[in-house]
């Protein structure tokens, strides 16, 4: 006996689900605080908080959130860190699965901005900033020129990069489990 897919039903709930998760995402999310709009990024890009939202809604468990690989060598100084989140139903189906990665070789952990007394004239910042050497901060009232250099304390950022890890791969996973990956991205 062939099993036939009834077009029409299969349709109907998709199209419900559809207008199901547009509701959602214009009711419950929040822009800022649950996806946010990146520069480089087409769709909005799905934070923390509107992933643990997604879970909720889809009564979405956390089955596994796993280090599967982490390096942590003092000598150079680098952190490599690899989680992996599985997700399933309560009746324990596994709906997502993500790894998610994070290391101190990203821009943002390798480097910090130092301010300087130091106020370049408009043309020199102009040019320092293109070349990503510099830029400048608002502090109170008053703008300063920061330099960028090489982080130095890479070791204390090694909670941060394991926690950035956990988040992208949860996130991920949050992605695959509700098929939102239509309406958002990951960072």
């Amino acid at each position: 006996m062939e099993n036939k897919i009834n077009t029409n039903t299969l349709t109907s709930v998709m199209k419900n689900w559809q207008s199901d998760m547009l509701h959602f995402g214009k009711e419950i999310l929040r822009p800022g605080k649950d996806y946010g709009l990146i520069n480089g990024f087409e769709k909005p890009v799905l934070l923390k908080p509107g992933a643990e939202k997604l879970c909720k809604a889809y009564d979405l468990q956390v089955k596994n959130l796993d280090c599967v690989n982490e390096v942590f060598n003092l000598e150079k100084p680098f952190i490599d860190v690899t989680y992996k989140c599985v997700l399933s139903s309560k009746d324990g189906l596994n709906l997502g699965v993500c790894e998610g990665n994070a290391n101190s070789e990203e821009p943002k952990f390798k480097y910090v901005y130092s301010r300087t007394n130091y106020k370049p004239p408009k043309s020199e910042a102009d040019k320092l900033k293109l070349e990503g050497k510099g830029r400048w901060l608002k502090s109170g009232n008053e703008w300063l020129w920061t330099e960028k250099r090489l982080n130095g304390e890479i070791i204390g950022q090694k909670n941060t990069i394991k926690k950035i890890a956990q988040k992208r791969a949860f996130v991920g996973a949050v992605l695959m489990a509700t098929c939102t990956s239509e309406y958002f991205s990951q960072d």
